[in-house]
């Protein structure tokens, strides 16, 4: 297992030589989209410094059975990763595309790694998921909207990184011994990947992750935490808990693209929470520096995002606690979100 760090670093250090020394097209990386907000080239295959070295090692250097869990979850991963590196490539996909191209992952994993949402503590709704369409289709809902979800909060070095990093660090150190060995060795595993990757990420920006770095984890860790809930017979409120502020960012990025901006929920708009953030230091506090600026603004949704995510692996069999949890973070969200929102916000374009 300890194989996988010091792969994922070689990894990263091969793609961020090649980005400095290669003059190939799809290495050099400067983009004039809303999101983006670095001036110089910067390797955005990170994604790859994760999927390699988990492949590697599951397959090739460790042929114990308590890899079997990642092993299946890696291959079932593969077109969710393709279509993220297709991107990274700049090979340009339209979004309704890119989503079609998601949908075999969560299919795969219902069918072949048995992966079930069993229950959302509402009866009529959990009747319903009785049924194995709509079993299968809710997962295939919940894990390509969670996907974007992840992609959409991988704006500034180490935010997406540092929250993974944060889930995959509660989870193990809440490890329950009714959960199977496979599933701590396949969080531990991502862990070591993710932290290499987040090393050379934050706060320096010397590689990004990716689309397909951020399709890849908004795939692993929802499932990772999806058995973890229901082998162990938690509240499926926990899973909503510890998902909350990217569920949070594509509720009000919905909302407020359709219904007030009259755009399309795929089209970006750069009004996202940590844009905005963002959008704050730099009027207020100025500083010179971007990487200074990726800094605060990541630090200061840590912060923010920590108590919550603390407060729900405590009362994890919780129900109401973990259900009033989730409405304290979105009505704590909506304050934020809604001071500092520009008065253009709801224009519509």
């Amino acid at each position: 297992m300890t194989d996988v760090f010091p792969l994922s670093l070689i990894f990263c250090f091969l793609l961020w030589f090649l980005n400095k020394s290669s003059n190939l097209s799809f290495l050099q990386n400067v983009r004039a989209t809303p999101q983006t907000y670095h001036k110089k080239s910067t390797s955005r295959l990170g994604g790859l410094a994760i999927f390699f070295p988990l492949l590697i090692t599951s397959f090739f250097l460790d042929s114990s059975e308590s890899y079997e869990f990642l092993k299946i979850a890696l291959l079932c991963s593969i077109p969710i990763f393709l279509t993220g590196l297709l991107d990274d490539l700049q090979i340009e996909i339209k979004p309704s595309y890119r989503i079609i191209l998601m949908l075999p992952t969560p299919i795969l994993f219902y069918f072949v790694l048995g992966i079930r949402i069993e229950s959302v503590g509402i009866d009529f709704f959990d009747i319903l998921l009785e049924w194995q369409i709509i079993s299968a289709l809710f997962l295939v809902f919940s894990i390509v909207g969670i996907v974007n979800a992840f992609n959409i909060i991988d704006g500034f070095n180490g935010l997406l990184l540092s929250y993974c990093l944060t889930i995959l660090i509660s989870l193990i150190v809440g490890y329950e011994e009714s959960s199977s060995i496979d599933w701590l060795t396949f969080n531990v595993a991502i862990f070591l990947s993710v932290l290499a990757v987040f090393f050379f990420n934050f706060p320096f920006g010397k590689i990004f992750l990716g689309d397909a770095g951020a399709y890849l984890l908004g795939a692993l860790i929802p499932i990772g935490l999806i058995k973890y809930t229901f082998d162990n017979n938690f509240s499926p409120w926990f899973v909503l808990a510890i998902l909350i502020y990217p569920v949070s960012e594509v509720i009000i990025s919905v909302v407020r693209k359709v219904f007030f901006r009259k755009m399309s929920a795929l089209k970006p708009d750069g009004l996202h929470f940590h844009m905005l953030v963002y959008k704050k230091v730099t009027k207020r506090v100025g500083f010179k520096r971007i990487r200074l600026r990726h800094f605060v603004v990541t630090n200061f949704i840590f912060f923010f995002n920590f108590p919550f995510l603390l407060s729900a692996n405590y009362f994890k069999q919780d129900t109401l606690i973990l259900v009033l949890i989730c409405l304290w973070y979105f009505v704590a969200y909506l304050l934020v979100y809604f001071i500092m929102l520009p008065k253009y916000a709801f224009r519509k374009t």
